[in-house]
């Protein structure tokens, strides 16, 4: 059974504008819904029953592509690069990188690991937001060695160039010869976060490897390869815009 949108909602989902040009488009009276001009953008439809005009064309539901990719150390998160660099489309095959999907949550260059790639703006726009409140995984491989100090500057926070920055956990894997395997986790991404919170307290990333971001998981994902959402995943992100839209009413 098709589920309910918010008729702004509804309209992104059809590639006609982003959420906010659609606000405008209801506003302006140039969306009907059932024949009749639509009063507000939260009002809901079912597109199995109901019939949206924009300007006098009926809206279809497009298809959405959400998947989720290794990122290879040593690639992009761009379409192109001025220094020709290889980029995430570069590797993916012709028939996912044709189409218009962009990456949620960027790596670096040197990092690697999981990437979800959508087609969805609004989706896109929902998973790195902040106030989604969604926990990123990362493995990390350092020189130095990172102990009971080093773990709780990392808890407690470190003063970065850009605000103060602090890991939700760190669970470490194993020390050995003056190189520390760990896992850390934070609930924002930004640029290069991990890399310079461990520059902080005196360690020296080489290996950065994202592995779980919200619902989503790397698992035995090899890099380059990519893959649809699981039946799981689907059902967490459903439930997280859902969420996003009683939240918005």
């Amino acid at each position: 059974m098709e589920k309910k949108f918010r008729l702004n909602q509804f309209l992104s989902r059809c590639g006609a504008a982003s959420r906010r040009k659609a606000d405008d488009l209801i506003a302006s009276g140039a969306v009907k819904v059932n024949g009749v001009v639509a009063a507000h953008p939260g009002m809901r439809v079912d597109p199995s029953l109901d019939k949206v005009q924009l300007e006098g064309k009926t809206l279809h539901l497009a298809r959405r592509v959400t998947l989720v990719f290794h990122k290879p150390k040593g690639t992009l998160c761009a379409r192109s690069d001025p220094r020709r660099r290889k980029t995430i489309y570069d590797v993916l095959p012709h028939e996912i990188a044709s189409l218009p999907v962009q990456s949620v949550g960027r790596l670096d260059f040197d990092s690697s690991g999981l990437l979800i790639l959508t087609s969805d703006g609004d989706l896109h726009r929902l998973l790195e937001h902040p106030s989604s409140n969604i926990e990123r995984i990362y493995q990390v491989k350092a020189r130095g060695e990172l102990d009971s100090i080093r773990q709780t500057q990392l808890l407690e926070g470190v003063e970065l160039e850009d605000g103060p920055a602090r890991a939700a956990r760190v669970e470490v894997i194993r020390v050995s010869n003056g190189i520390s395997v760990f896992r850390v986790s934070l609930f924002e991404g930004r640029n290069r976060e991990v890399r310079r919170m461990c520059q902080a307290v005196g360690l020296e990333v080489f290996e950065l490897k994202r592995v779980e971001y919200g619902p989503f998981r790397l698992g035995n994902l090899l890099p380059g390869q990519w893959r649809d959402l699981t039946s799981a995943e689907q059902h967490a992100l459903d439930r997280l815009e859902q969420h996003l839209i009683q939240r918005s009413t």
